[in-house]
């Protein structure tokens, strides 16, 4: 992979542009391992939100198909009584 592949454009709010030029310079850090580094952290902040809400939905959905038999039962006996 040509290192030219992982260049990305990004356009900041000037003040953010800003800050960000700030922190470095105090920090004394490169801008574009501090990019990178809050980059990592905010997708791997998000993948394990994404990561428990799509196990929230699986386990839902099980309790849901559980009501739905429970239901089901309910609904059969209502029927054999008319």
């Amino acid at each position: 992979m040509d290192e030219n592949d992982n260049i990305m454009k990004v356009n900041l709010a000037p003040e953010v542009y800003k800050d960000v030029k700030e922190y470095c310079a105090i920090a004394n850090i490169d801008e574009n391992e501090f990019v990178n580094s809050v980059m990592n952290y905010f997708l791997e902040e998000n993948l394990i939100i994404y990561d428990t809400m799509r196990k929230g939905y699986a386990e839902m959905s099980r309790i849901n198909l559980d009501i739905c038999d429970e239901f089901e039962v309910c609904e059969k006996e209502v029927g054999a009584q008319f």
